[in-house]
């Protein structure tokens, strides 16, 4: 791999002495140069995969020795919060804004990219420090305004989209001001290619653990004019791609060999948390062989609640309800982990409420530069280095994010589906002293949800009868944190909530209650029976809200370079990119099924199926597949949606694209 660049790119120089002598009274004497900060970020950790959390069943559990190092020799935060999936917790992470506030509030920075207005961790320590980032960033594109380059850091190696980072042997990656640059082991990466436990190809997460070894070999040591700032960013252990993997870990050597005794779904996902934990341990004992442990503070936590696996094997999710993309406790609450020897206590606890927006902060005064006006979040410093008693609290904390699924874990949701709206509040009884959690979730401004965290932390019972007072409280909270955004819009009486869009041409499902969204308006007007896809348009998750009539259905015609390949099993289509050997063109029939009013889904090839040496076609490519109630689930791999709106004689369905691959 190409070496970090030595010179920093294009930033500016100021000088921060007040705030460095401030810094060096909060600190202590011991330490007039600020510390180096790294803050490791995992992917889709549920909150007890690892061994630091409480409340755990931990019957079957996955050795993390290094994470629990980390906690044993510093300060674990065990009501920690993150966001609710993952490019909103990097914005919120690297902004100081919490999701009311921040630009990136869906899963998307490829179409809503960090803006140049947005000042971030890096814009902030890049005055005093060398910022780098490594790893999986999705904030931004390459050349768009939020790449990590646009965003105050120094230097980026890594995935920059969102939807590209889950390719785990990807053929390209970007390395600072190269956007496609080439991991030539990873040319057609496949199971096949990358032969036995993936070792001739390049497992993205090892390139980016060497990587951010290099950062700190070449900037933390002892006689650096600076200190160093480092996001290291990995993709695990959320699912990753590998063409023909049998699992959706497609995890390489020597982790795959390590926990033969589980399935092959709990051994892979166990195998890329164990990898996890060997980064973590890695840039310990780097610190630790460079002699700059004492002056470094390591933060580790998760992005947000656990995904794509049977969540009462590891007990992933704890004692909370709600799993990834839910507001409820299991996709939000993490713990997190900080550690500085010497100056963080070893081994405590504490229950200060520390969210993913105290970060920029908290690293500005330990960084000794000025916090940026108008950030939501408050610094944890003082909590840290033992001065609890000086430590600002928030008012609240405060979630937004629009699903039209249901996210159910080892709980079932029990919000409705829409633009939901979350806060977290303490309240502290003046005559005893005692606090209570609160918690309030509501959908588009509706009622209010209103739990008790500190007797029912799994949010079973709904109090808001019984408290008025805190729901009302809760919902004056929300009304204060919530900044309509262009990107993001809020559901109202003409439109609905916008939800992750993944894809470069913009987010396309805005859609009107009663209609199509405004980009596809004048497409929409004519509403022929036959619907052509052209330019490699994509099929989202569709869902029709008015269930057509029995027998109606849509035809789209499938030109000879977009195909589509049916998986009854697993209820699926999938439109794939062009090129692809099986069924070329043909149409794709969706109607609604005689007696039920579900969806089904057939595709109709033009052409007897063909194979090649690589690729074997079967009856499995043509066929239909019968949905789930009034769902039809479509996968994509290409850059634009299409909407289906005419079923039989003018009825419409409205089929909204919901899948969610993040």
């Amino acid at each position: 791999m190409m070496p970090w660049p030595p010179a920093p790119v294009g930033q500016l120089r100021v000088r921060v002495g007040t705030w460095l002598i401030a810094a060096v009274v909060l600190l202590g004497a011991d330490c007039a140069k600020p510390p180096n900060i790294i803050f490791i970020l995992s992917d889709d950790l549920g909150y007890g995969d690892a061994s630091i959390s409480p409340m755990v069943n931990r019957t079957h559990e996955i050795p993390t020795p290094n994470i629990q190092r980390l906690a044993d020799e510093g300060m674990r935060f065990v009501r920690g919060y993150s966001g609710q999936l993952c490019a909103p917790s990097r914005c919120t992470l690297m902004t100081g804004l919490h999701l009311g506030h921040c630009t990136v509030r869906g899963n998307d920075g490829s179409y809503a990219p960090l803006l140049e207005t947005d000042r971030t961790v890096g814009h902030v320590l890049s005055q005093a420090y060398e910022t780098g980032v490594v790893g999986k960033w999705g904030l931004g594109d390459f050349n768009t305004s939020g790449y990590p380059l646009q965003q105050g850091f120094q230097h980026y190696i890594g995935q920059a989209s969102q939807m590209d980072c889950h390719n785990w042997y990807p053929g390209i990656i970007q390395n600072n001001t190269v956007g496609d640059y080439v991991i030539e082991t990873n040319t057609n990466a496949s199971e096949a290619t990358c032969g036995q436990h993936h070792s001739k190809c390049t497992w993205a997460n090892d390139l980016f653990n060497r990587e951010a070894i290099r950062f700190i070999q070449e900037h933390g040591h002892l006689s650096a004019e600076k200190p160093f700032f480092l996001f290291f960013s990995t993709t695990t252990p959320h699912t990753g791609f590998l063409a023909g993997a049998k699992t959706q870990w497609a995890v390489p050597g020597p982790y795959d060999t390590r926990f033969p005794q589980y399935d092959s779904v709990q051994s892979a996902f166990a195998a890329a948390t164990s990898a996890q934990d060997d980064f973590v341990g890695a840039v310990l004992d780097e610190l630790k062989t460079m002699n700059i442990d004492d002056n470094t503070i390591v933060f580790f936590s998760g992005d947000n609640g656990p995904d794509d696996h049977p969540f009462d094997f590891f007990d992933d999710p704890g004692p909370f309800r709600g799993i990834k993309r839910s507001l409820h406790e299991g996709g939000i609450r993490q713990t997190i982990v900080a550690r500085w020897p010497g100056h963080v206590a070893a081994n405590t606890t504490t229950e200060h409420l520390f969210t993913f927006w105290d970060f920029l902060p908290t690293a500005a005064e330990l960084g000794g530069v000025p916090v940026p006006e108008g950030v939501d979040g408050v610094s944890a410093a003082p909590v840290l280095l033992g001065h609890a008693d000086d430590q600002k609290q928030q008012d609240y904390l405060y979630w937004e994010y629009c699903n039209y699924n249901h996210v159910d874990g080892l709980l079932p949701q029990l919000y409705d589906p829409g633009w939901i709206q979350a806060v977290r509040y303490d309240t502290v009884d003046s005559t005893t002293g005692v606090r209570t959690e609160w918690k309030g979730i509501r959908t588009d401004r509706g009622p209010m949800l209103l739990y008790n965290l500190t007797a029912d932390v799994s949010e079973s019972v709904n109090v808001t009868s019984m408290f008025p007072d805190f729901a009302a409280k809760a919902a004056s909270f929300m009304d204060d944190a919530h900044v309509e955004s262009d990107h993001w819009k809020s559901s109202n009486a003409t439109y609905r909530c916008c939800v992750s869009c993944f894809m470069r041409t913009g987010c396309k499902s805005c859609k009107k209650r009663n209609g199509f969204s405004q980009q596809d308006e004048s497409k929409l007007q004519l509403s022929p029976p036959l619907r052509h896809l052209s330019d490699h348009y994509l099929l989202g998750d569709w869902h029709a809200v008015n269930i057509p009539e029995s027998g109606d259905h849509i035809d789209i015609a499938l030109p000879p370079d977009v195909n589509v390949r049916l998986d009854a099993a697993r209820n699926l289509a999938t439109v794939h990119s062009p090129g692809h050997p099986c069924h070329h063109g043909g149409t794709l029939q969706v109607a609604a099924e005689a007696g039920t009013g579900a969806l089904a889904v057939t595709v109709i090839p033009t052409s007897p199926l063909s194979s090649s040496a690589n690729v074997q076609c079967s009856a499995a490519d043509h066929g239909t597949v019968h949905t789930d109630g009034s769902r039809l689930f479509i996968m994509w791999e290409s850059d634009d949606i299409i909407a289906a709106d005419q079923f039989g004689q003018g009825k419409r369905a409205w089929l909204k694209p919901q899948f969610d691959y993040d």
